[in-house]
């Protein structure tokens, strides 16, 4: 179970991160918020919080003080550091999915108003940054097949290049309306 939905979740977020660049790259409309957005953001949360509850269920057999904290006395070897490392980081990612999906609504967007709204949905590209370091941390410490890496790794390029793109292509159509703005500005005077 906390395999199955770690990378379900991941997939899901890096579909719900897409779709805005995707519109900007079609030069489509990318507005606040969509459904389609909001509900694979939703189903990718609800993934992230399994894997979480799931997760904490594996190494240490609930005893969900271990997950981040040694056992009194014990020496903290460098891997133990890791553990507990992807760990936070899978805290603080699950911390951040349950924020995302409670903004995920139309009453959450009109109570903020879009500025702020906006601000805090933006808090998933810190989730990314999270879940790919606790991923990474985690497929070091299980030495976890060749393939799992590699959607781990295919996945996260993915998404930054489609980000990196959209905001490419972004700042170049607001260059070319700009322009077109000037243009006409001056043709009136």
């Amino acid at each position: 179970m906390s395999f199955a939905t770690a990378y379900a979740g991941l997939l899901l977020l890096a579909v719900a991160l897409a779709i805005g660049p995707l519109n900007v790259l079609r030069r489509r409309p990318n507005p606040v918020s969509t459904d389609l957005r909001r509900d694979i953001g939703i189903w990718a949360a609800l993934c992230g919080i399994v894997h979480t509850v799931a997760g904490l269920q594996v190494h240490m057999h609930g005893t969900f003080a271990r997950y981040f904290l040694p056992a009194p006395g014990a020496h903290v070897d460098r891997g133990a550091a890791v553990f507990f490392t992807a760990n936070y980081l899978g805290m603080a990612g699950a911390v951040l999915l349950v924020l995302l999906m409670a903004l995920s609504n139309d009453i959450a967007l009109r109570k903020l108003g879009v500025p702020l709204w906006k601000l805090l949905q933006r808090s998933t590209y810190i989730l990314l940054a999270a879940v790919v370091l606790h991923g990474a941390l985690y497929q070091i410490l299980e030495k976890r097949a060749a393939l799992l890496v590699s959607i781990l790794a295919a996945t996260t390029v993915l998404v930054l290049v489609m980000q990196l793109r959209g905001v490419r292509e972004w700042r170049q159509a607001s260059l070319r309306d700009a322009a077109h703005r000037a243009r006409e500005s001056a043709g009136r005077k």
